[in-house]
């Protein structure tokens, strides 16, 4: 009987004596997608502090949470990052916009892309006067705002017409270095070449950068044969890529095969006389590979794979102009049914490819290119999903892929011990249908919380 007593007074001596470690937050009863490996790790809980991911734990009785969230075994997935966003589609428009940012923009920015799950974005242009602001808030993250990276303004030759706000003009290789130093040391880590910035100036400005330590960013690939091609700058070592719409535009080689497919989109769209016809040209080149370059179209693909490439999105941007979306309506009223029948058709096809690229091991990443970034980004879920991707590689695209390419991923991109708290926890799963993308979700960012 003494025996007795005295193991029960010290289990009880024991129990007092256990420590319980005080957090933030404490997220239970968790199901957390590793986008990594593209499992789900069930019945967790998340301990975090002072923004970040202290531990993911099974038990979760030595912890007490100052704030406490019940996940109810929904799916918690890392938040989502927007690779390409211009602020000017936020603040004005592409063609006239503010001189300055008001005390307000941080908060207009913000609110774009929180309420949808996108935490983080890399500005890819945007007028150089904005840029102190800018970078004030890159410097100075805090829980209430989006994170942002900027890359100054994209960097083009002097042209003879006005060039748009969101360009940097470099005349000569003296002003394409002095730029790229200049962007440098103001604390710019990221740089956008684009396809209308020519040689030598293009080469310096991206040895520049690329001797600095900087990301590289290329949109490269206009109409015709005048402007370079992605296979040259992969010999360069770039390896960030814009746009997957215009891959055509690096295949096509041949002035005779750009005339072929000028005639082909006249007989069934007619002129390009719109922005959405430009969009439905872009399409219509696809096709045009898969019926006369199917074989060239596939080994440029191998050749991007074999140089480990990323390139972002842009999707819903094709898309709204034929078809509409959870948010937006057709942008083009002109097209007759025959003619949107054929978008629909090219954009199947180009989907194809998108596919094609992923299995291949290219990392696709979202870039939206467009206002209402946030909901973009979900549409753009909602098509990936929808053409034949995986969710979990959908979650993936959208989250560690962005890190990797903005050179985050140690940081952010995925839900592991020591990384930031931006996450979300889904009401409806978009693993039980795609188009729970839409669903109300709780934001976690920095580990703070917000309801949408």
């Amino acid at each position: 009987m003494i025996r007795s007593y005295i193991s029960i007074i010290l289990l009880v001596l024991l129990s007092a004596c256990k420590q319980t470690i005080t957090c933030d937050l404490l997220i239970t009863n968790a199901d957390i997608l590793d986008v990594a490996s593209g499992t789900i790790l069930e019945n967790k809980s998340l301990v975090i502090n002072s923004g970040k991911i202290e531990a993911i734990v099974d038990n979760s009785s030595n912890y007490n949470g100052l704030k406490n969230l019940d996940a109810e075994n929904k799916l918690v997935t890392p938040s989502f990052i927007d690779t390409h966003i211009h602020p000017t589609d936020v603040f004005g428009d592409r063609n006239k916009a503010p001189l300055n940012l008001n005390k307000d923009a941080r908060r207009r920015l913000s609110d774009a892309y929180l309420p949808c799950g996108t935490t983080t974005v890399l500005m890819l242009g945007q007028p150089e006067n904005w840029l102190d602001k800018i970078l004030t808030w890159q410097k100075h993250p805090t829980p209430e705002f989006v994170d942002v990276f900027t890359a100054g303004g994209a960097m083009i030759s002097k042209e003879n017409q006005e060039p748009y706000i969101a360009h940097s003009v470099l005349k000569n290789t003296e002003e394409a270095q002095s730029k790229i130093i200049e962007y440098h040391k103001s604390g710019i880590k990221h740089i956008k070449l684009y396809y209308r910035l020519n040689n030598p100036e293009f080469e310096v400005a991206y040895r520049t950068a690329d001797s600095l330590g900087m990301e590289i960013y290329g949109h490269i690939g206009g109409f015709g044969l005048e402007h370079p091609k992605m296979s040259e700058t992969l010999k360069l070592g770039l390896t960030n890529y814009e746009h997957l719409g215009i891959i055509p535009n690096n295949v096509l080689t041949e002035q005779s095969d750009w005339d072929k497919l000028d005639q082909q989109f006249e007989e069934h769209f007619g002129e390009l006389n719109s922005e959405s016809r430009v969009l439905e040209y872009l399409l219509e080149q696809f096709r045009f590979l898969d019926e006369f370059k199917k074989d060239e179209l596939e080994k440029f693909i191998d050749k991007l794979s074999k140089n480990k490439v990323s390139i972002s999105t842009t999707i819903h941007y094709l898309y709204q102009q034929f078809e509409s979306t959870y948010f937006t309506e057709p942008m083009d009223m002109d097209l007759t049914d025959l003619q949107r029948r054929r978008c629909i058709e090219n954009f199947k096809i180009f989907m194809k490819y998108v596919k094609l690229m992923h299995d291949k091991g290219i990392e696709i990443r979202i870039g939206t290119d467009m206002p209402d970034g946030g909901k973009a980004t979900i549409s753009e879920l909602i098509l990936l999903g929808s053409y034949g991707f995986s969710i979990e590689d959908v979650f993936k695209i959208a989250s560690l892929n962005g890190a990797k390419a903005i050179g985050i991923d140690k940081h952010t991109g995925s839900l592991s011990k020591d990384k930031k708290a931006n996450m979300i926890i889904w009401d409806k799963s978009p693993f039980d249908a795609v188009q729970n993308f839409t669903s109300e979700k709780t934001i976690i960012k920095d580990g703070k919380i917000y309801k949408y």
